[in-house]
């Protein structure tokens, strides 16, 4: 394999061609070979029949487009009219499960005077991300291009799939973003589809066509035993073997065996360092395990946590100190060398044990590792860690307070941090992230950096890029999680096997009684107009906010870029540009008409000017406007701007959107001022407001929830507020809880649809289909996004992949589905439910309908001529509870939409009166949800929204 810059991946001159997969709706992970829905009809023709489509491919199970450009592939997949029926039943539980012994000694199973048996548990996390590959035949056979990993074991599944000899297949790894595991499915898409074009073709995928599993949890159960004089006698580790690599899509799809070990990572282990006489290392094949897209990353250091926690249990039983224990077990003279000088920089005295104080306790723990390349026999090096915490006893919390890393190579050439302190920096890093209360749920995966010896900024080193090859920084790492696990031990006496070590379940496991959640709002709330009455009373008397002091703006340069990058991810993702951004005016220079029940409020300027903006605004002015929405000089904020939502955001959030704003171009423009009518424009009754509705408090993660979930949660609670808009509100603006949120609320002049299980979409939302919508602008069974919705997918185009499928997992939590056909089933029954209407409906509202829709709306009326024809039979405003979706749309049409494959519409206002939109919207109710009842009160619907504009 060749490895080469990002240069283009075709000669010039040649003819690329673009490519789109379908992929089935079910794939059984149960059985061996995997099975997969099979494909029952495609309707080819519909889709060549497109312009710029060049062939529609079907091999097996797998079909694809391939078209002169991305977008005609994509909308010719929407045309196949694909029929699938379910994958058949895996094999009855209960049959053997494969056994692999990847490493045996001595006798194993010997008996100790002293034994210790646990189990720890490592999470093996998947998160397919979007990814691409350019395939090519030509006289020398086939050329890749992707993002690929060497390990992946790609050539062969490719020579199998394209019916060539290995040595004829060349692959060329393309440096880039995308993740190297999901792009061997792009790659395997591509070749299929390049061998049937006979050209170049490129293929993208999406995060939800790669179609891995969700996650694994590495599961250790180990055996230790101690004879006489505390000599090592046995070690015995059985694991739940890791799912295989995800074989590429296409293999299976296409009824290819995959050349590859349906057991994973067999040699991929870190043996335990210690002359143990007797030693035995298994795996076992867990059914039901969904391949992941690369499980190699965390093995070793799965096995490494395993293997140093025992020592250190084993050391414990035995009464010896660990170090002790190791230096009497460690058999290579390098690892007992770096021992013993770790041990002595860190003053190593033993376990510390302190008794806690104020209710802190301290401990200290230590581990190594020493690992030897099972599949080559190499010694890749060794590392020791010492880690000092200390412990809020009544919290949870965990603190780092020293670090100390020693770190040898095997070989020269190994890729090291450039210095000690970057080492220990990273050291540090890594021992943080493992105590996170909700890893990263607040994380942007930005490249930490901190300066070097000679005060340079530089890139603080990562996983290895091929941890396959456990060589290097990636040997640094290694006992992290051990050391910090047997310090919170040495602190607290709990053992924790699983990490991540967050407060929440260490507070669990210490029994601590968890402080009850706020229920003031609920309470108040309920208690009706006399309390609401006395909370306005309240702050009648309270006093006005004081003014916080204007500030010089921060010089430029003040905040590094990597901060203000942050800081630009957390405002797309708060869509702040959307609400501080005035019909053609500059951005987030303030100025546009927010409609409320109340009156019209103005949104101000938060560009850094310093008269008209936030330019004058201290850090702590402007955090305490985002949580407690108090202006600088003390006016009191309107929740029109959410401010109890971005009360969830995290400080480090919060200061790089800070920072972000700040160093933006300053815009000298002052909004309108808002003036609400009289009880509304005394603002001192936000006073009372706040204390009925708004509670400052940070997001809290659920530790019973998965992370991606948690970092859903956490962008569409916090800075998506979606609950702004998507929630009803109460008789004082307030959203709505419980079974209510998320149940749909009104904006803009528009009904903000229900997201939960009052959700009136025809066919229910999953989280493939939110992903595409939040991703694409587009989503086949839904419709796309427009109206308010269609800027706030245009601010999420600046996230990752993983964001906007976090946000869409965790959105889907609410919904529920109570059919058990497919999606592609439900939408079949519903267009034929009504083509059987169309038949019974006549008259004045289908001419209008045939003259104005069905050019665009109506299948078999030819070609698309703005774009994909959205079937409006699946639209959710067509099923709502009010029409006033649709008078929107149809008065004043759809200028702009978050997708390339949906075109613009023209509105109707000035080409049809009242009386014939009253027709028009009547019969399209009729039409396409012949089950739901007529909407009522359509012609004061229609006479508002053409009063009120859009």
């Amino acid at each position: 394999m060749t490895r080469q810059a990002p240069t283009p991946p075709l000669p010039v001159g040649a003819a690329l061609l673009h490519g789109a997969v379908a992929r089935p709706p079910q794939i059984d992970w149960n059985t061996s070979p995997p099975q997969s829905a099979r494909l029952l009809h495609v309707d080819a023709d519909a889709a060549r029949a497109l312009p710029g489509v060049v062939d529609v491919v079907v091999r097996g199970d797998f079909v694809g487009v391939v078209a002169t450009t991305a977008e005609a592939a994509a909308q010719a997949v929407e045309r196949l009219r694909l029929r699938w029926r379910a994958p058949t039943p895996g094999p009855a539980a209960g049959s053997p499960l494969p056994v692999a012994v990847l490493a045996e000694r001595g006798d194993a199973d010997r008996v100790g005077a002293v034994e210790v048996e646990a189990e720890y548990r490592w999470p093996l996390a998947a998160s397919p991300g979007s990814t691409w590959a350019t395939a090519r035949f030509d006289g020398d056979g086939l050329m890749v291009w992707a993002p690929v990993d060497p390990a992946a074991g790609l050539r062969a599944e490719l020579a199998a799939l394209a019916g060539l000899p290995v040595d004829r297949v060349r692959v060329a790894c393309i440096e880039g973003d995308a993740s190297c595991a999901e792009a061997r499915h792009a790659a395997a898409d591509a070749v299929l589809l390049a061998q049937a074009a006979g050209h170049p073709v490129q293929v993208r995928l999406t995060p939800a066509q790669v179609q891995v599993g969700d996650g694994y949890l590495f599961a250790s159960r180990v055996r230790a035993a101690l004879g006489a004089g505390h000599r090592l006698l046995a070690y015995e580790m059985t694991t739940g073997a890791p799912p295989p690599s995800a074989p590429p899509l296409a293999l299976l799809l296409a009824g290819i065996a995959s050349p590859a070990s349906q057991i994973a990572a067999a040699s991929r282990f870190a043996a335990p360092p210690y002359a143990y006489p007797g030693m035995r290392i298994s795996a076992v094949a867990t059914p039901g395990a969904a391949p992941l897209a690369d499980p190699a990353p965390g093995i070793a250091a799965a096995q490494v946590f395993a293997h140093e926690s025992q020592m250190d249990a084993l050391s414990l039983a035995a009464g010896v100190d660990p170090v002790a224990m190791r230096l009497d077990a460690i058999a290579d003279d390098r690892g007992r060398a770096l021992v013993r000088d770790v041990a002595a920089r860190a003053g190593w005295t033993g376990r510390s044990g302190q008794r806690p104080q104020a209710g802190v306790a301290s401990g200290r723990g230590f581990a190594y590792a020493g690992v030897l390349e099972a599949d080559a026999g190499i010694d890749a090096g060794h590392a020791a860690w010492v880690v000092d915490v200390s412990v809020d006893l009544s919290t949870g919390e965990i603190g780092i307070a020293r670090v100390v890393v020693g770190h040898e190579a095997a070989a020269p050439d190994t890729a090291l941090p450039a210095s000690a302190s970057l080492l220990e920096g990273a050291a540090r890093a890594e021992a943080g992230r493992l105590t996170a209360d909700a890893p990263a749920f607040d994380a942007w995966g930005l490249a930490t950096r901190a300066p070097d010896d000679a005060g340079r900024t530089v890139a603080m080193p990562g996983p290895p890029q091929n941890p396959t090859v456990l060589r290097g920084a990636g040997i640094a790492m290694l006992p992290a999680a051990a050391a910090v696990a047997n310090a919170i031990f040495d602190a607290t006496g709990v053992r924790m096997r699983e990490p991540p070590f967050s407060a929440a379940r260490l507070r669990a496991a210490l029994s601590a009684p968890a402080k009850k959640p706020f229920r003031g709002a609920r309470l108040l709330a309920g208690a009706g107009a006399g309390i609401a009455a006395a909370a306005a009373l309240l702050a009648a008397v309270s006093p006005w906010p004081a003014p916080i002091a204007p500030v010089a703006p921060p010089p430029p340069g003040f905040y590094s870029a990597q901060t203000i990058e942050r800081g630009r991810l957390v405002a797309a993702a708060g869509d702040c540009v959307v609400c501080h951004t005035a019909p053609d005016g500059r951005p987030n220079a303030g100025g546009l008409a927010l409609d409320t029940p109340f009156g019209t409020i103005y949104s101000t300027n938060i560009t850094p000017d310093l008269q008209s903006g936030i330019g004058a605004w201290s850090y702590a002015a402007f955090e305490r406007a985002m949580r407690d929405g108090v202006h600088r000089d003390g006016r009191r904020l309107y929740p029109a701007f959410p401010y109890t939502a971005f009360a969830r955001v995290t400080d480090a959030d919060m200061q790089s959107l800070y920072a972000y704003l700040m160093a933006q171009p300053p815009v000298p423009a002052t909004p309108p001022e808002t003036r609400l009518a009289f009880p509304f424009s005394a603002r001192p009754l936000m006073a009372g407001w706040n204390l009925l509705f708004h509670r400052n408090a940070p997001f809290a993660p659920d530790p019973a929830k998965s992370v991606e979930w948690n970092r859903g949660a956490y962008l569409a609670e916090g800075l998506g507020h979606c609950s702004a808009c998507h929630s009803p509100r109460n008789a004082l603006g307030a959203e709505r809880g419980g079974k209510a949120y998320l149940g749909g609320g009104h904006a803009e002049g528009w009904d903000a649809p229900a997201l939960n299980a009052l959700s009136a979409a025809p066919i229910p939302w999953t989280r493939d289909a939110l992903y595409r919508y939040l991703r694409d602008g587009y989503a086949p069974l839904h419709g796309p996004a427009a109206g308010p919705m269609a800027p706030v997918v245009e601010g999420l185009s600046a996230l990752p992949d993983s964001d906007v499928m976090a946000i869409a997992t965790y959105i889907a939590s609410f919904t529920s589905s109570g059919s058990t056909d497919t999606p592609a089933a439900q939408a079949a029954a519903i267009r034929q439910r009504s083509q059987s209407a169309a038949a019974t409906l006549t008259g004045a509202g289908a001419n209008l309908f045939a003259g104005a829709c069905a050019v665009c709306h109506q299948a078999g009326q030819g070609a698309p001529v703005f774009g994909e024809k959205v079937p409006l039979a699946l639209n959710t405003n067509l099923h709502g509870a009010r029409a006033d979706n649709l008078v929107q749309v149809l008065m004043h049409g759809v200028s702009t939409t978050a997708s390339s494959q949906v075109g613009a519409m023209p509105g109707f206002a000035d080409s049809l009166s009242d009386r014939q939109m009253v027709t028009l919207v009547e019969y399209l109710r009729g039409l396409y949800a012949p089950d739901k009842p007529a909407w009522g009160d359509v012609a004061a619907t229609v006479a508002r929204v053409r009063a009120g504009g859009k």
